[in-house]
């Protein structure tokens, strides 16, 4: 008997705006520049605030620290069954989403705020081309992750125009098996105005209840898209 699944669909909607609203200097030494990234649902009184600090190398783009401020963002109704992914339980889709997004390091912290990236991560390979590959977190931080570049397409967006785009695939082995998960990726559209969408996929997660799992299987998505540019 196969296993049963959602019948509903419940969708959440957000508003992201991101900023770069300067240069810091990390260390008094290192140049970066500083993203300032916030995210409020419908209703909801405080964003979720995360900074992060980037710097353009030879050799690619790479996140040296960030810090967050606020809590992540949860949808307002909370429901009485929660879910279960790779081991880990979690309130809800949108929490387990945001948790893989933000890919869980153990940060090293350097200041009172600031966490850095030991050693910094690799956000985009220099040069962009269709097949690189290149690591983005080594195991057991927390686990392995690669990126890849799967193709390069044309991306139109409603009063945006299109978009040039590489279309680079996050893979992930949370298990630890040294074998690319085929139940969790984010796809990211990337152009030279920044990124376009991203969207996360989530298979096979676990219904769970005071009382354990309640045996129904179902399937997430999140979606994310450009809906305002202003380059200065």
């Amino acid at each position: 008997m196969e296993n049963p699944v959602y019948e509903d669909t419940l969708t959440i909607t957000a508003d992201i705006n991101v900023t770069i609203t300067g240069v810091l200097s990390l260390n008094d030494t290192l140049e970066t520049f500083e993203f300032y990234t916030t995210e409020t649902e419908c209703g909801q009184i405080e964003p979720a605030i995360g900074i992060e600090y980037y710097k353009n190398n030879d050799d690619g783009l790479f996140m040296y620290a960030h810090k967050s401020i606020g809590g992540i963002v949860l949808p307002k109704i909370y429901l009485e069954k929660s879910i279960s992914f790779k081991g880990l339980e979690f309130n809800d889709f949108r929490n387990l989403s945001n948790f893989v997004q933000q890919f869980a390091p153990n940060y090293r912290v350097v200041s009172d705020s600031i966490y850095y990236e030991n050693p910094p991560v690799k956000s985009l390979l220099y040069p962009i081309e269709v097949d690189a590959q290149w690591t983005y977190r080594q195991d057991n931080n927390p686990w392995r992750m690669d990126k890849k570049v799967i193709s390069r397409i044309d991306v139109e967006l409603d009063g945006l125009g299109t978009f040039d785009c590489f279309e680079i695939k996050f893979l992930y082995d949370m298990d630890h098996d040294g074998e690319w998960d085929d139940d969790i990726w984010i796809t990211d559209l990337i152009s030279k105005k920044g990124l376009i969408q991203r969207d996360v996929t989530i298979l096979r997660m676990v219904e769970l209840t005071e009382n354990g799992s309640t045996g129904r299987f179902f399937d997430g998505f999140d979606v994310y898209s450009l809906t305002d540019l202003s380059i200065e």
